[in-house]
């Protein structure tokens, strides 16, 4: 049955189907995700629903903006290393490269719902008669909004995701949505800051990962490209990407697994394929970063490639 929203909002929200929860926490109520994806302006948008209690987000970035819709609890997170709180009603937001974190704050449970969308869609929600400054994308400055309308919006662009709607009214939906929430609070923001300005070396390092993730790379090598010192090179790739060299390159391994499993390659294939020993290793460092194991990632958002 559906359930009414929060009280800012006077929407009625459809509770996800139930078919697309994967646990990350054990039975109950605690810590559970869903996800779904869809093929809307050529696919890249992903929704999710999230209830946690004990579950703490590594810190790590995406390559889409992320939408939280809180609807209970309150959520904790670090945004460029900034401490935030999200409350029922709220939007929080992680720009595309943004470093964050989240966790539950308050409450007996944070839930919420998110979004994942491309910078392409959002260029196409940014109405503006000027052309763009080059090299530049669309950003937030805020990390939490309080905007009810908006709110309101996205929620029904979420609801139409996770009820696989036509794509005509998914499209529409949530292109609405983004065009309010562009219009009212985005700004042109250059490309990713601490990249554009890392020293050549560094950008080399995270080409060099980006091209090899699933190989076993050793800082020697990565220094003798950067012609660093291994020190210096650490150094420096925190400053400028934000990660350790070791956890982004675990990053980029992730990113990669949640395509091959939606391709429905096996769970052990996929952890071999982007270079971790074992399987084991691999769905500890998946759960960490996504909030539930890969068999379970699979399960929710390719269901019909494993039972064909």
């Amino acid at each position: 049955m559906p359930r009414e929203g929060t009280e800012m909002t006077t929407i009625v929200l459809s509770d996800p189907a139930p078919a697309g929860e994967v646990g990350a926490g054990g039975g109950g109520r605690a810590d559970t995700v869903r996800h779904w994806t869809s093929d809307i302006y050529g696919g890249g948008v992903e929704a999710t629903a999230n209830r946690f209690v004990r579950h703490r987000f590594r810190p790590h970035t995406h390559d889409t903006l992320m939408l939280g819709l809180i609807e209970s609890g309150a959520k904790l997170f670090a945004r460029e290393r900034r401490a935030h709180i999200a409350t029922p009603g709220a939007i929080s937001i992680v720009n595309p490269g943004e470093l964050h974190t989240g966790e539950r704050a308050a409450g007996a449970e944070l839930r919420y719902r998110a979004l994942y969308i491309p910078g392409g869609l959002l260029a196409l929600a940014m109405r503006r008669p000027a052309p763009e400054p080059e090299g530049a994308s669309v950003a937030f400055r805020d990390a939490v909004i309080g905007d009810e309308p908006v709110y309101a919006a996205m929620v029904r662009a979420h609801v139409a995701i996770v009820a696989g709607a036509p794509l005509l009214a998914q499209e529409s939906y949530l292109l609405h949505a983004l065009v309010g929430l562009v219009g009212r609070h985005a700004s042109w923001a250059g490309p990713e800051r601490r990249i554009a300005a890392a020293p050549r070396e560094v950008r080399i390092v995270r080409e060099l990962i980006d091209a090899r993730f699933a190989d076993e790379l050793s800082i020697t090598e990565l220094s003798g490209a950067a012609g660093l010192s291994p020190y210096h090179l650490m150094r420096q790739f925190r400053r400028f990407v934000g990660l350790p060299i070791h956890a982004y390159q675990i990053q980029v391994r992730i990113e990669a697994a949640k395509a091959l499993l939606g391709s429905g390659l096996a769970v052990v294939e996929v952890a071999l394929e982007v270079g971790f020993a074992d399987q084991s290793h691999f769905s500890k460092r998946f759960k960490d970063l996504i909030g539930a194991s890969p068999g379970a990632y699979q399960r929710a958002i390719a269901p019909e490639r494993l039972s064909a």
